[in-house]
């Protein structure tokens, strides 16, 4: 029995999560200076109902009395109970710098632990420059800052974080206006500095799956298996502009019970379309097709 077409056995998908490293500047990743009441004040807003807890009247969302935007819950601010994002040096500290990273770098997601921001403008006395790294809660924190306002806490602590970083939506912002190194302040960073993390990249690989049974696809579609009928006086390649039309015979050597045609490229169709195939897989290899036991091919496409 020789079939042209069936149906796929099965289609599955799997996800992968993949990190790729990027290394941008101040050529490519431009920030933003704000600063509430003057400087961008629509990005210190935006912020703010978002990411800060507004609270504002303006909302006027209020639930049993409470405005809704004041619940934590409720904005893109990280919770976590055993390591908080610090978002204390926002309000009251009405200068700021934006950091955005274009989606096309960072693509579902920042991965946490792996932003590190150098700032090349400015050093100390030491000649360093400014390292500003995230703790891998949201909180961005300098690895070499010569003043600190709690050196018994952690450099990423609610005394010491300089800025947070939302891992989701690719941006860091610089909320500290104090001194990094005692002339140089956080205020000063953000005009030429290079920026590597990690992106987050999810991979769908899906997977059809097609299983030939021994008495399925056993006539080969290959022309070169096929010769003249005896008697019809066409011989290649004198004929070869009639071959394909009028070669309908095995040539001798296919005819033995012992062969089997052999699998080289399997097409996916789109229902109702069966003249242009939506998939084509070429096997690594030719496949004998077995009369003996079923052939099972899995094909996968990564989207």
């Amino acid at each position: 029995m020789s079939f042209v077409y069936k149906n796929i056995s099965g289609v599955n998908r799997n996800e992968n999560i993949v990190h790729y490293s990027h290394t941008l500047d101040s050529s490519s990743l431009s920030s933003i200076k704000i600063v509430s009441g003057s400087i961008s004040e629509s990005y210190w807003n935006s912020l703010n109902v978002l990411f800060y807890t507004s609270g504002s009247p303006t909302l006027n969302n209020i639930i049993n009395g409470v405005d809704q935007f004041d619940l934590p819950h409720t904005n893109f601010t990280i919770q976590n109970t055993q390591n908080p994002q610090h978002v204390n040096k926002f309000h009251g500290y009405p200068s700021s710098s934006i950091f955005p990273i274009s989606q096309y770098y960072y693509g579902d997601g920042i991965r946490r632990g792996s932003f590190q921001l150098t700032d090349l403008n400015n050093t100390n006395s030491s000649g360093d420059n400014p390292i500003i790294k995230d703790d891998g809660y949201g909180n961005l924190y300098s690895t070499n800052a010569g003043h600190s306002q709690s050196a018994a806490t952690h450099a990423s602590s609610s005394d010491n974080y300089i800025g947070n970083i939302f891992y989701n939506w690719g941006f860091a912002v610089i909320t500290e206006t104090g001194s990094w190194s005692g002339s140089v302040d956080y205020s000063d960073l953000g005009t030429n500095y290079e920026v590597k993390f990690d992106s987050i990249n999810t991979i769908y690989t899906d997977e059809y799956t097609i299983t030939i049974k021994p008495d399925e696809f056993n006539h080969s579609m290959n022309h070169t298996l096929r010769d003249f009928s005896s008697g019809s006086g066409l011989t290649m390649p004198a004929n070869s502009a009639s071959f394909l039309g009028e070669a309908s015979d095995l040539k001798p050597e296919f005819t033995s019970s012992d062969f089997q045609p052999y699998i080289t490229h399997i097409h996916l169709y789109d229902n109702g379309n069966l003249i242009e195939p939506a998939i084509t897989a070429k096997l690594p290899k030719p496949v004998r097709v077995s009369d003996k036991i079923s052939n099972k091919f899995i094909i996968k496409l990564d989207k």
